[in-house]
């Protein structure tokens, strides 16, 4: 054996040698030296000193601490932080609230309490969000119902800077919160009262800006669905009058609740919000395995980094008062930066903001086989993941419950496959299940194998809740092999000057009543010209009979046919069929594949890198093959072993809503916005 051979055996051992366990146990109270016999007693003891290859292990127990290493590992050392055997480990951005006092009626209050996170101020009881003191109620324990009250619509009883309403309760509102959502219920906002006006019943606020989200779509002068918004208001004490209520009193340090059942809350596990992020990782190559995070976000903020078998709950609760955009950058997961992170078999539940967020300088990084579900209550564009940077990719979730939209991928070269989202749009409208806009620049974004089911608004927003949602400008995407059933207000919108769209071998079902269109496209005037959605190729599609297309703009503009068939179609439209009865196995069973002897098999058009692998003489219509996969969306497997039971929501199938159940078909005032 040569020297050199020789000394590089050498240094790889002693590398390997180098790397160590560190442990970590809360319930070790003498500080320790990170030993398996003498552990630390905090995370961020090991977090000092851990080197790459290191192993932190973390034994069970709460700790009220944020995990951020502050080193970085290497792609064959990584920093791994994981729970100890099975122990179940929780690292909350919480502190313990003790010593209630009795206040009055079923009131207690804990005086000197520092809760200093402003909108992100929280109470949580046994693990549970308990609700800011708010008129009216929120009387059935139901974020996204809102259970709100509507403006006055009379000329004179609102504006940009007031609304009001008869019912409002007579004490000084000034210094709470008014949460509001427009009849055009795209987008809401929240606002601080600056006044109070008792004889007029009306709320003040600073004059909102003119431009979007709010100006006149989501404000006050849009009139829309026979009214001009509904709102509720919170953050006072005198509102606080139900069980699960708080207030804070800011001035005198002092936290007000009213418990569950009215109970004792020095017989439960009361928790206010202290910090903003259980972990902060803003470095490389570390993972964060088989551990629980509560009450705040998981930041990162570097490349090669894995969240791994981890559950957040209530990682983003916060309102959003006084912001002059329409979404946020919060979300119980976020990738500020960085290339090359992983966030696998995670469950994610509750939120008011996004669940998952790759933001626009994340790039190349995956979501794969998570559960994400009952986020964005707040009803801003938020949702379960939005995808910003480019050549990400979102595979195999299973995503449900937003009051908007369900999932965006906007960045290049991104793909989204094989999840499965339901259930959103619940108390907001004019948006998707997928839901995008663009710059009519091609982003080369591929959508496939995807479930999309169930999007019904609420009354007060009006039918405006659509499966993919190709909104202003989008372009580029390349849209096929998904299944979109049970919506109300059609399978795919195209909007503005959308173009170079490619929308192959998709199934639409059920959606809408039957004078719902499968595509609808607004193509409003803009800048003197009329906008036209255009240069879209359309083949091997299927659905129930129904008009094909309709483009609109009000109820002056109307194009039917000729966007898509004869010779002013500028859209290529081929092959795709429509049927009295489901050509494939079973609706009710959501067996998609062609069923035996079905008129779809083998009429399809080859399309390359599409249909491919199709057996028979041709591809068959639609998103299945006969003889191909029978392919399922969303995760293929079981959580178990979390500090809490995750809701199994996601693996159900949100239930049917029949078509003669629906509300009665729109005039095109309201289906084209």
């Amino acid at each position: 054996m040569n020297r050199i051979f020789q000394c590089i055996i050498i240094l790889s051992i002693m590398a390997n040698a180098a790397a160590k366990e560190i442990h970590v146990d809360q319930r070790h109270t003498n500080g320790g030296d990170g030993s398996a016999k003498n552990p630390f007693t905090t995370i961020a003891q090991a977090a000092i000193l851990v080197e790459p290859g290191d192993v932190c292990f973390i034994h069970q127990g709460i700790y009220r601490e944020v995990l951020c290493p502050q080193k970085s590992g290497t792609a064959s050392k990584p920093i791994i932080f994981k729970a100890f055997g099975n122990d179940v480990v929780i690292i909350s951005a919480t502190d313990e609230v003790k010593g209630w006092e009795p206040y009055k009626d079923h009131i207690f209050v804990k005086k000197g309490v520092e809760m200093t996170m402003n909108e992100g101020n929280n109470l949580f009881c046994n693990g549970t969000k308990m609700q800011i003191a708010r008129w009216p109620n929120d009387t059935d324990n139901d974020e996204y119902t809102l259970d709100a009250k509507y403006i006055d619509k009379a000329e004179g009883t609102y504006s940009m800077s007031f609304i009001s309403n008869s019912e409002i309760p007579d004490f000084d509102w000034t210094g709470g919160i008014i949460h509001y959502l427009g009849a055009h219920s795209g987008c809401s906002w929240e606002r601080t009262i600056t006044g109070f006006d008792a004889p007029r019943h009306r709320i003040l606020f600073d004059t909102l800006p003119n431009y979007w989200p709010f100006g006149t779509t989501h404000s006050p002068y849009r009139f829309e669905n026979g009214h001009r918004g509904i709102f509720y208001l919170m953050n006072k004490f005198e509102a606080l009058d139900v069980p699960k209520e708080w207030y804070y009193d800011l001035k005198n340090k002092a936290l007000y609740f009213y418990a569950p059942n009215g109970a004792d809350p020095n017989t439960a596990l009361t928790e206010y919000a202290a910090r903003k992020n259980t972990a902060m990782i803003n470095s490389n190559y570390v993972q964060l395995c088989n551990l629980n995070f509560f009450g705040g976000m998981i930041t990162i903020k570097g490349s090669n980094n894995i969240v791994s078998h981890c559950m957040i709950k209530h990682g983003i609760e916060r309102l959003n008062t006084n912001a002059d955009e329409a979404s946020t950058e919060d979300a119980a997961i976020v990738i500020a930066d960085g290339a090359g992170n992983v966030i696998e078999k995670c469950v994610l539940e509750h939120g008011t903001m996004h669940g998952i967020l790759l933001n626009n300088d994340a790039s190349d990084n995956r979501v794969e086989n998570c559960i994400v579900q009952y986020f964005n209550t707040m009803g801003n564009h938020t949702g379960l993941i939005f995808s910003l940077g480019k050549g990400n990719k979102i595979l195999r979730n299973s995503l449900l419950g937003s009051a908007r939209d369900g999932v965006k991928v906007t960045g290049d070269n991104s793909e989204m496959g094989y999840n499965h989202v339901q259930n959103c749009l619940i108390s907001g409208a004019d948006g998707g299940l997928f839901y995008v806009t663009g710059s009519s620049k091609p982003r080369n974004i591929e959508i496939h194998h995807n479930w999309f089911n169930y999007a019904y608004a609420a009354e007060h927003a009006g039918n405006k809740a659509a499966g993919i949602y190709l909104d202003n400008n989008s372009a580029g995407y390349i849209v096929h092999h998904n299944v979109v059933w049970d919506v109300e207000w059609g399978g795919l919108h195209f909007n503005w000057n959308a173009v170079k769209n490619e929308i192959y071998n998709n199934t639409f079902w059920n959606v809408g009543p039957s004078t719902q269109s499968v595509i609808d496209s607004w193509v409003p005037i803009k800048n003197n010209a009329r906008t036209n959605v255009k240069d879209n190729k359309l083949y091997n599609n299927i659905s129930d009979i129904r008009p094909w297309w309709e483009s609109g703009d009000g109820p002056k503009y109307l194009v039917n046919e000729k966007e898509y068939l004869g010779e002013e179609a500028d859209n290529d439209f081929k092959n795709n069929e429509q049927y009295a009865t489901p050509p494939f196995i079973s609706f009710d069973q959501q067996n998609f594949a062609p069923a035996k002897g079905s008129a779809i098999i083998d009429k399809g058009i080859t399309i390359r890198g599409i249909t491919d692998h199709y057996k028979g003489k041709a591809p068959d219509l639609g998103a299945y093959e006969q003889g191909g996969e029978n392919w399922k969306p969303g995760v293929d497997w079981t959580p178990t072993g979390f500090a809490w039971t995750p809701g199994d929501d996601y693996a159900k199938i949100k239930t049917t809503k029949l078509q003669n159940e629906q509300n009665t078909p729109l005039n095109l005032n309201k289906k084209m916005k």
